[in-house]
């Protein structure tokens, strides 16, 4: 196990190095370019930099959100890099070595969101740029589960959803790129999924497509809908889509949607009897969901594949690697489902009976990574599971009474761990107490015993 304690190569502190800095300013009409940072003269994809090979630039890691990393070991981690500041972090998107966050910056009137990047061999801050919409600061407000102000790294931009809007930061040049007009009666809780096919977003009742110079493509429900559509606001809110292939999937309560991503148009959609409200995970040839109702795998033009039990309780999505699912659960769960017919490969309980604060799970080449938190103990448990049989391989712990990752990228676990006062925690689950401090921890994935 890797000690509770800072480390010893490198405790560095939040105002250590600033290469970047700048606000994120008014929103403009969305094809209009903006006169600080100079685009093509039509709307097209941006020309900055892919993510290398091993990056981890999105949720779940890619436009599928597989949550797979097979370029990250699963040894167990080597003396970390620490990086410690004041208010809340989001969950890190880690991109050829520098993790990029949002961190809540304590202000008089709350935490303010600012856009930050840190290199990963160093811990030294390199961007560093606050979100304002209209003027206005924007609040830094998590929304359980899937971290609303994550930044999703898509061609050298950060694309971050700010309530009704996405805003886009360029990390290089310190300053926003542009920001999408509000949508009415739409607005955004979940990070976007960015491809070349466009910007696609979602939030409670709502789901919008963008193109690359931030001009709305197509909404759900249509501003014309009325309540029998299935898109409208009685059949609940979809998560994130994920992407392949000229269309999007998600969740739109227990209905699953494939939409062209050119204009919204339903190719395809799976009504079941459940599961309910997953985020999507594109396998090779099926799309898997899971809930409180069981594991579902849907192929991609539709029809059912399978159904299997779940014991666990909350979870929040799946992860699909090499033909296997991996789910895990906030009761301490974890099941692995041959992708082919939904066979129980294994199934393992960590912390027996006990209900806590967890994540989804996450797989590098020999492990599946979660984390599990418990905040009246103030003790975060990093796992590694064997993806053969689930036993344990290693863990390690800290203290804190919130946390998010990990992120297996860039050749490390990566994650982000926070611990606010009981009073402040209590009165909200948005992990935005003004006295909350924070740590970004990078783990080295080669620092294992052979």
């Amino acid at each position: 196990m890797v000690p509770d304690h800072p480390s010893r190569r490198t405790a560095l502190a939040l105002l250590a190095g600033t290469a970047a800095t700048g606000c994120l300013g008014t929103s403009r009409p969305a094809a209009q370019p903006d006169e600080e940072t100079p685009q093509a003269t039509t709307p097209g994809v941006p020309d900055g930099a892919r993510a290398g090979e091993g990056s981890w630039p999105m949720l779940g890691g890619d436009a599928e959100h597989s949550g797979y990393a097979p370029s990250v070991s699963g040894r167990a981690p080597g003396a970390p890099l620490r990086v410690d500041a004041e208010g809340p972090m989001t969950s890190p998107t880690v991109v050829d070595g520098t993790a990029y966050l949002v961190r809540g910056v304590p202000t008089d009137d709350g935490p303010h969101a600012t856009v930050e990047a840190y290199a990963l061999d160093s811990g030294e801050r390199t961007v560093r740029v606050p979100l304002a919409v209209d003027g206005d600061p924007v609040g830094f407000r998590f929304s359980a589960p899937n971290s609303n102000l994550r930044p999703v790294y898509y061609r050298g931009l950060l694309y971050v959803v700010v309530g009704h809007r996405v805003a886009v930061v360029d990390p290089a040049a310190g300053r926003r790129a542009w920001t999408t007009d509000a949508v009415e009666d739409l607005s955004f809780n979940e990070p976007p999924t960015v491809t070349d096919a466009g910007v696609f977003a979602g939030g409670p009742f709502g789901f919008a497509a963008y193109d690359h110079d931030g001009a709305l493509r197509w909404r759900l429900p249509p501003a014309s809908a009325d309540d029998d559509d299935p898109t409208s606001r009685r059949f609940g809110s979809p998560r994130v889509a994920a992407v392949r292939d000229g269309r999007a999937y998600l969740s739109w309560g227990a209905q699953l949607r494939a939409v062209d991503v050119a204009d919204g148009s339903t190719v395809w959609s799976h009504d079941p009897d459940g599961p309910t409200a997953s985020t999507v995970v594109a396998g090779s040839d099926v799309l898997v969901r899971t809930s409180l109702d069981g594991v579902e795998a849907v192929t991609t033009e539709g029809d059912r594949a399978w159904r299997a039990d779940w014991p666990g309780g909350a979870v929040v999505r799946p992860a699909v690697a090499d033909g296997v699912a991996y789910v895990a659960g906030l009761t301490g769960h974890v099941v692995a489902y041959d992708l082919a017919d939904g066979e129980h490969l294994w199934s393992r309980t960590v912390d027996p009976g006990g209900f806590a604060q967890g994540t989804t799970a996450t797989v590098s080449e020999t492990a599946v990574h979660l984390l599990r938190v418990d905040p009246g103990e103030r003790t975060v448990r990093v796992l590694a599971l064997d993806r053969a049989d689930g036993e344990v391989d290693w863990e390690l712990t800290r203290t804190a009474t919130r946390a998010r990752g990990v992120v297996p990228a860039s050749g490390r676990y990566v994650f982000t761990a926070e611990t606010t006062p009981e009073a402040q925690r209590q009165s909200s689950t948005a992990g935005a107490g003004q006295d909350t401090s924070a740590t970004l921890w990078a783990f080295p994935a080669d620092g294992g015993d052979d």
